[in-house]
């Protein structure tokens, strides 16, 4: 239980940033990071595999309690120099991001399995210089904390099925300002919301695995007190809607032989859902709207591990993101564009109850260009590459 509260503090203190497309956060298994996350529907050694699949928990069917903990570092560079007007510099908008996950299972009988997950899957820390970017956001933040417990059944050798549920707190903090630091809009908000996630793991041969998982939208009523100058609304009850997209992700493992298994995945996320940012006040009238019309993102995966003997196992894999943010909408909020992910990984077993992970990843990002006509005109180009380093623990009791 010491363990338990421990993790729920660190996924409270965590910071956060958006290190996958849109607002998500991918950096939740450092074993998965290792191979790009190629495969992981199909399962992992280890339990974090149960953020995109809960199906794949079965694989400690009958072991007792299971417990996994992770924690990625991330450093990314994003910054524009090409703004209209004096100052013309944003500065480094992205913050180093500290980004916990953990795993609970307990394995009931050869047939079921019960599990928690403890994760932060959406993100975002922004935050600029006084720039002539600054009337279109120079401080955003999205924190999460999803909790989800959930159960697997296995009823037959080949075939596993699993749901679970998600509870999930959100908070926001949005503000921007005139180049000379005066206030446009302030807001803080949160809220508290249910969803749903499933699985099936298909493992039809020894060499074969095979899954699919889903995760829900997640509706957020997000309230709160807020500031919008140009309407004269000060300190006031403020709200916003925002929902988290679906995501599908589908993953195959195949075992080539004893020493060798190559992945490879794909996943969907519904972020066309997401229209518009809008601000209301206490009334429901429309203080402030902005026109984001997101598309929905893929991310295209492939990788392989090699069992070098008994107790060490390296990994690497490469991955292609489309981002969900179009050309036409990207702001100095997110100027999220397409990426490719370069991995490498390794495990290490250091006896039989604790196994160690280590996980590295390059992201090459296309420049983010900013072209916008209102509140004011900006053209801006973001130059952004990150840095990503991910350690875990699991340990079989």
């Amino acid at each position: 239980m010491k363990r338990f509260y421990l993790a729920t503090l660190a996924v409270l203190l965590a910071s956060n940033s958006a290190m996958a497309g849109g607002f998500s956060i991918r950096e939740q298994s450092a074993e998965g990071l290792g191979s790009a996350f190629a495969g992981i529907a199909a399962g992992t050694d280890g339990l974090s595999a149960m953020f995109w699949n809960p199906a794949t928990i079965s694989e400690h069917n009958g072991q007792g309690y299971v417990s996994e903990s992770n924690i990625s570092g991330i450093l990314a560079q994003s910054q524009s120099g090409a703004g209209l007007g004096f100052p013309s510099d944003s500065g480094n908008i992205a913050v180093p991001a500290v980004v916990p996950a953990s795993y609970y299972s307990y394995g009931l009988s050869d047939e079921v399995t019960v599990a928690l997950a403890l994760n932060a899957p959406f993100g975002l820390t922004t935050d600029s210089d006084l720039w002539k970017g600054s009337y279109h956001g120079n401080h955003s933040e999205i924190f999460t904390m999803n909790v989800s417990p959930m159960i697997a059944y296995k009823p037959t050798s080949w075939i596993t099925l699993a749901a679970g549920v998600q509870g999930e707190y959100m908070s926001a903090k949005l503000s921007s300002t005139t180049p000379g630091g005066a206030t446009l809009l302030k807001v803080k908000a949160n809220d508290i919301a249910l969803g749903f996630t499933a699985g099936v793991l298909l493992q039809p041969t020894e060499a074969l695995d095979i899954g699919i998982g889903f995760r829900s939208s997640i509706s957020h009523n997000l309230k709160g007190d807020g500031t919008y100058t140009p309407a004269a609304y000060i300190n006031k009850p403020m709200s916003a809607g925002l929902d988290t997209p679906e995501m599908v992700t589908f993953g195959v493992k195949y075992r080539a032989n004893d020493q060798l298994k190559l992945m490879a995945g794909a996943e969907w996320a519904n972020w066309s859902r997401f229209k518009a940012l809008t601000l209301k006040n206490a009334g429901g009238a429309t203080l402030a709207n902005t026109t984001e019309n997101w598309k929905d993102s893929w991310f295209l995966s492939a990788g392989a591990e090699y069992a070098v003997n008994d107790k060490f196992i390296v990994r690497g894999g490469a991955a292609y993101e489309i981002s969900p943010v179009p050309d036409a909408t990207r702001t100095p909020r997110l100027p999220d564009a397409d990426r490719v992910w370069l991995s490498a990984g390794a495990s290490y077993k250091v006896n039989n109850w604790l196994t160690t992970n280590i996980g590295y990843s390059h992201v090459f990002m296309k420049d983010g260009d900013v072209k916008l006509t209102t509140p004011t005109p900006l053209v801006a180009s973001f130059k952004q590459h990150i840095d990503i380093v991910s350690i875990s623990a699991v340990m079989d009791w």
